[in-house]
């Protein structure tokens, strides 16, 4: 049986890609006393896509962080345009591979600009820009389309909670769900393993809080805490009280992670045989 042989990213379409997977990594690092070791579990669960490339979990990534940040944008954006509510409204399928659910939204979002000249309404920018990457689900056409939208989403000039954001709402599931399951083994062996889990899951929280794309009662099932202990774990003094608590919220918080270099950044030597 024959392995095909996977090519490396163009450096056209590498540079982007990679910068925009380092920048939310390190946005979104946990604290520095806090084992980083389940924020990567959790980008290991990232759909490894059929692309003919190397990398193929960080294009993943990086095309729906793009599209989560312009995302997040939109739904803080006052209400009105139509471009932007659709985009808002697009989470689910930023992060789906199902090409149905994908398509659908690259056409819901298309719907509120299709008749509009091109460049004439600035605030439909980034659904215009979204909505070609949402119609690939794999394939070699995914990368061109996810190096655009990763070129602009960068040129937008994203801040460190927007990029934090992004990573928690491409992972933060994965992430809440992985320290919600039950402590992980502490080196010492020591009853801290309880503060440390607990620590580590109340940053996955906020951090996903961060995403937007949960409301704080759903948050608090999701993590299998009250609700009252998931309101006092976003109530520190970093983090911005909600003007409604069911509404999708954010956490104002961000630590800053060691450089992580270029290479570094390619997916594991398991990823690159497939």
């Amino acid at each position: 049986m024959t392995t095909r042989r996977l090519e490396v990213l163009p450096p056209e379409w590498q540079g982007p890609i990679l910068e925009l997977v380092m920048r939310a990594r390190e946005a979104a690092a946990p604290p520095e006393d806090l084992d980083r070791g389940p924020w990567a579990i959790a980008e290991t669960g990232q759909v490894s896509l059929s692309t003919g490339y190397k990398a193929s979990r960080h294009t993943a990534s990086a095309g729906q962080y793009a599209a989560h940040i312009l995302r997040m944008r939109a739904a803080v954006a006052a209400p009105g345009d139509a471009s932007r509510n659709a985009l808002a409204a697009a989470g689910p399928a930023i992060n789906s591979w199902d090409w149905d659910e994908r398509m659908q939204a690259a056409l819901d979002l298309r719907r509120t600009f299709k008749s509009e000249a091109p460049g004439s309404n600035p605030d439909s920018m980034p659904a215009r820009m979204v909505a070609p990457w949402l119609t690939h689900s794999g394939g070699r056409e995914l990368l061109p389309s996810t190096a655009r939208l990763c070129r602009y989403a960068l040129g937008s000039d994203p801040d460190e909670n927007e990029l934090a954001g992004a990573w928690y709402a491409t992972h933060g599931r994965r992430l809440v769900a992985h320290l919600a399951a039950g402590p992980s083994e502490i080196p010492d062996g020591s009853s801290r393993a309880g503060d440390v889990e607990r620590a580590q899951l109340r940053a996955a929280v906020r951090g996903l809080c961060e995403a937007r794309v949960a409301t704080r009662t759903e948050l608090a099932a999701f993590a299998g805490v009250a609700r009252p202990t998931l309101d006092a774990w976003l109530s520190g003094p970093d983090s911005a009280p909600p003007s409604n608590q069911d509404a999708p919220v954010g956490a104002e918080w961000n630590s800053q992670h060691h450089h992580l270099h270029d290479t570094a950044l390619y997916d594991t030597a398991q990823e690159d045989k497939r």
